[in-house]
């Protein structure tokens, strides 16, 4: 039996397809269940794709972690990424943001506001919100958007943009990499 296996390269091939498959469903199966919210002293935590921004959720907010969105009480979207920055491989802060504001001056009932850290378009008081938060060379971004009372949720859109947070990698050296330390 060894022996034809051995030698015909069809059943090779089939019981490596097979052992891929197999192991591909044990991954999948052992993540099965896991909503991506981490929680920590009673707070929902959730981290972008790129692990390097976090955001606290509310109670009663929904996540789905394949699209890094979540989906508030009343039906408000909340988009969540990260751009990495600085040259030479990622654009400079000055461009993401300045692009960010160019973009959005122009809409009619956009009120767009940016300092050294910080971009916020808000959309009007029938529209949604977006706010790039920098923090060194990782810039988090949150974008409230869709159907949904925006006055009744206000204050958790500023609660949530209130506990952004870098994650990843750290203001420290000896923090970002261990073994590296002068």
């Amino acid at each position: 039996m060894f022996q034809r296996i051995r030698n015909d390269s069809r059943i090779q091939l089939a019981l490596v397809f097979g052992l891929t498959l197999l192991i591909t469903s044990a991954i999948i199966a052992s993540r099965y269940g896991e909503s991506g919210i981490e929680t920590i002293d009673g707070q929902r935590r959730v981290q972008t794709d790129g692990e390097h921004c976090a955001l606290i959720l509310p109670d009663g907010w929904g996540w789905r972690p394949a699209s890094w969105t979540a989906t508030s009480p009343s039906g408000i979207n909340l988009g969540f990424s990260e751009q990495l920055l600085g040259r030479p491989e990622y654009p400079e802060w000055e461009e993401v943001a300045g692009s960010m504001v160019e973009r959005n001056e122009a809409r009619d009932g956009a009120t767009v506001t940016a300092d050294d850290d910080t971009v916020r378009v808000d959309f009007g008081p029938e529209g949604g919100l977006s706010v790039m938060q920098r923090f060194d060379r990782i810039g988090c971004l949150v974008t409230f958007s869709g159907a949904g009372d925006r006055s009744a949720e206000i204050d958790d859109w500023e609660g949530i943009i209130a506990s952004l947070e870098r994650t990843s990698p750290t203001d420290s050296p000896e923090e970002d990499l261990p073994w590296k330390t002068d």
